[in-house]
């Protein structure tokens, strides 16, 4: 019996081998599988914080762009305009991808100014829900929630309208801060045709505009238009939309820009500024094909 159990001893102390073995490789790998996941967390840090500071640059070259044109052209807003060249396209740069959008908040129809219940207001509006073939009942369900719930920043606050409604509104209407003519110079014909109150010059107006850069009110006048309460030729609202992507890390800054001017002062600042979203490459979904076609 003693002999046998000392042959058995070499495979329990091989079997004890094997097993420490077996746990130090399994220690192994679990620490270097958590430094790589450390190494992943920081290098990812690492490109949010890099994209986040790309955003903010695209931001900050729009606000000075709005900046220098309140002191060279401050009696008109329009794309013929330096800031209006912000725009950037999509671009490939060393660390990634790159654009930039900029958009006039009041090429639209401010519906904030449907709070206090205007009349003007609300035949405006009622003459684009016309021009957009929408149920008839949208304007008195526009200006009802908004004299109910009071100011909103975006159209999704508009839940008594269904989604379809939402979108055909979307890009004729907008939700400014304090209130603002709609500008001539960036609306687009339908919006123009609203606020005018005529159908068919809006058109011949919008093609002028695409010629020269810009209209002015001695273009109204040689159309026989009269520059309706509500229109204008300038802003003061901007929104600017910019995506930054570092290495396999995509960030979206959306940010609202408001020009103000005082004895003295000229300034632009921001009123909203939302990251969104923060996706990391492998997260994001698939591109449809069809979608690199458009």
């Amino acid at each position: 019996m003693t002999g046998a159990r000392r042959a058995a001893d070499p495979g329990v102390i091989l079997v004890n081998v094997l097993v420490a073995l077996a746990l130090g490789s399994a220690l192994v790998v679990l620490m270097l599988t958590s430094q790589d996941n450390l190494l992943q967390s920081a290098r990812r840090a690492g490109a949010l914080a890099q994209a986040q500071a790309l955003a903010l640059g695209g931001e900050a070259t729009a606000i000075i762009a709005l900046r220098e044109d309140m002191q060279t052209g401050p009696e008109a807003d329009h794309f013929a305009e330096p800031w209006a060249a912000v725009q950037q396209a999509e671009v490939e740069l060393g660390t990634g991808r790159f654009s930039v959008a900029i958009r006039d908040a009041q090429a639209g129809l401010d519906l904030n100014g449907l709070v206090a219940g205007g009349l003007a207001q609300q035949q405006v509006l009622a003459r684009l829900i016309a021009a957009l073939d929408l149920p008839p009942d949208t304007g008195a369900l526009i200006t009802d929630a908004m004299m109910r719930g009071g100011r909103l920043q975006s159209i999704a606050g508009l839940t008594d309208l269904d989604a379809p409604t939402r979108a055909a509104l979307a890009g004729h209407v907008s939700f400014l801060p304090a209130g603002g003519n709609v500008n001539l110079n960036t609306a687009d014909a339908v919006v123009m045709a609203a606020v005018l109150q005529n159908r068919t010059a809006p058109q011949r107006l919008a093609a002028l505009r695409d010629r020269n850069g810009f209209v002015t009110a001695g273009d109204l006048s040689s159309m026989g238009l009269i520059a309706a309460a509500g229109a204008g030729f300038r802003s003061d609202v901007f929104d600017v939309t910019i995506m930054a992507q570092v290495a396999d890390v995509t960030v979206t800054l959306t940010s609202r820009l408001m020009r103000q001017s005082g004895p003295g002062t000229q300034s632009v600042r921001v009123i909203v500024r939302q990251f969104g979203p923060i996706m990391a490459m492998d997260a994001m979904p698939p591109i449809p094909p069809d979608a690199l076609l458009q």
